[in-house]
């Protein structure tokens, strides 16, 4: 049986779509903005990269799709009339859009808990500073707490690499009553 099958890029078939659309957009055909195609199929592509990196289990799929999907929505709700998002809020979303990229890798694999470490801290860093950007919090409160709970960071930091290394020194050895697996060539 031979594997005569073609694959499809399908980044390739998004650039096609986006380019006719914008094409017939340039030539008054249709009348739609770029943001309005854009940044959801952009969506869509970030949510496809997810889902394939759940089934293939690949972390680094999670992650930047995550990341791709968490960008397009921000750019989407940027650009929509029903939210007011401000432009200079975009430093502030970056923290909390990795926060979450790295939650996402933590539910891929739930015993690799080391990662809720940079997902708490970056998403609480992004929601403070997005909150202060609203006007709900002010700016010597954030750093008031940044300033006295900084060293926290440090501290969990400190844990997770003890504990990470505790935990995959104990995964090699042998459960005690068993018998180790025999050396296959030796």
């Amino acid at each position: 049986m031979s594997n005569n099958t073609v694959k499809i890029s399908w980044f390739g078939i998004i650039l096609i779509i986006v380019g006719v659309v914008m094409l017939l957009d340039k030539f008054q055909v249709i009348n739609i903005s770029f943001s309005s195609i854009f940044w959801p199929l952009m969506m869509l592509v970030g949510i496809i990269a997810v889902g394939r990196g759940y089934n293939q289990n690949r972390r680094g799929k999670i992650f930047w799709g995550t990341v791709l999907f968490m960008y397009a929505l921000f750019f989407f709700l940027r650009s929509s009339d029903y939210f007011e998002v401000y432009s200079h809020t975009f430093f502030p979303a970056t923290f909390l859009i990795f926060g979450i990229a790295f939650f996402m890798m933590y539910l891929s694999n739930m015993k690799d808990w080391p990662l809720l470490i940079p997902a708490v801290v970056l998403a609480a860093a992004g929601s403070l500073f997005i909150l202060n950007e609203y006007g709900y919090i002010y700016d010597w409160e954030v750093w008031d707490v940044i300033r006295l709970y900084w060293p926290v960071i440090l501290i969990l930091f400190g844990v997770a690499i003890l504990l990470r290394r505790r935990y995959t020194v104990n995964s090699n050895k042998p459960i005690s009553g068993t018998v180790p697996p025999p050396n296959v060539g030796s």
